[in-house]
């Protein structure tokens, strides 16, 4: 694995936006949210996509210099068009407009429209964490995963997520996907020419299949825990899509596989005002009640310690931050090398 420095990281981030027509401070969004992902470990939805979002502006997926609008809005809702700006930018002024209209109504929903993929959905529920809120943010994704009894792609793998403030700069974080594997990690398995689990994948015929070949023309995903996954993807869909006017299911395009196309995904996003329902100390007091409770608890045959959600992540981004620097990936340096030959800016790898 390769090295890098994370100033030099968000440098080459902002300077390859700015060259595909970003604003400065839409470049520093992008750059942060897909940084701050990589510090989490979640590799996938960080800078290794960096390459992708700046080919879908150049090819006419994505408005570089769209700003998103309000459309119409409440005392404690909005809906915002994304105008097809890039899904950071979208997001980032969706949840935050949701915080300030919880300050006053104690909680708030804003939805977002004519968007595109938006990285990692923990970090905006963390945006409102930091605030002293719960935050929740979700999003409708183009179809790749099957419904129990299907035997096609029906609905995407709408991501969900949600975090609750601890008090000490961290939070109770969770950031899932709802099929029971990433697609990627399907790609990697056919890539290495490896054998899946039957739970992964399911035929043309709706029957659950081994092989990651037959991924994703002609296997869909299977839904995380059955009907359960699927309810959850419906629930995400409804208040991503459905209400907000943005793609319903089959209306959203592949945000990295169709570049010229607008993608037309969704977005929610909830912030919850804790002081505006009890003393934030009290709130603080007993979220480490429960997780103090959890953790305590008896730990299976070879288990060190028991997590609470989020906590891995914290760890990671806590030593990534300490060291200033971060290992990547193979999949990360080539597709920011390839963005580099194709901007001309340094790629600066260690």
């Amino acid at each position: 694995m390769k090295k890098i420095k994370l100033n030099d990281l968000k440098e080459f981030s902002v300077k390859a936006l700015l060259s595909a027509g970003m604003s400065e401070t839409d470049a520093n969004t992008v750059a942060d949210v897909l940084i701050t992902t990589d510090t989490f470990g979640v590799m996938t939805h960080g800078t290794r996509n960096l390459n992708q979002y700046i080919q879908k502006m150049k090819a006419g997926g994505l408005d570089a210099k769209a700003e998103p609008t309000i459309e119409r809005e409440g005392t404690a809702w909005a809906i915002i068009n994304g105008n097809k700006a890039v899904g950071m930018v979208s997001s980032y002024k969706a949840m935050n407009l949701a915080i300030q209209m919880a300050k006053k109504a104690g909680i708030a929903y804003v939805g977002v429209k004519n968007s595109c993929h938006f990285g990692a959905a923990g970090y905006y529920a963390n945006l409102a964490a930091k605030e002293g809120m719960i935050g929740l943010s979700m999003s409708n994704a183009d179809p790749i995963m099957a419904v129990p009894n299907g035997c096609k792609p029906a609905i995407g793998t709408n991501p969900f997520a949600f975090a609750a403030p601890l008090g000490n700069g961290k939070s109770v974080f969770l950031d899932i996907a709802l099929s029971n594997v990433a697609a990627l990690k399907v790609i990697m398995a056919r890539e290495k020419g490896q054998e899946i689990p039957d739970t992964w994948l399911v035929d043309t015929e709706g029957q659950p299949t081994k092989d990651a070949f037959k991924f994703p023309e002609e296997a869909s995903l299977q839904p995380m825990a059955a009907h359960k996954g699927y309810g959850l993807a419906v629930l995400v869909e409804l208040l991503t899509s459905v209400l907000t006017g943005a793609g319903i299911l089959s209306e959203v395009a592949s945000w990295n596989l169709e570049l010229s196309s607008v993608n037309n995904a969704g977005h929610a996003f909830i912030a919850i005002d804790i002081s505006k329902m009890m003393p934030m100390d009290m709130f603080i007091q007993r979220i480490w009640q429960m997780a103090d409770e959890l953790k305590k608890g008896p730990k299976a045959k070879k288990a060190d310690k028991i997590y609470l959600p989020g906590e891995m992540e914290w760890e990671r981004r806590e030593q990534v931050l300490a060291s200033g620097e971060m290992e990547l990936t193979d999949a990360m340096v080539d597709s920011l090398r390839q963005l580099s030959e194709s901007t001309g800016i340094v790629f600066p790898i260690m």
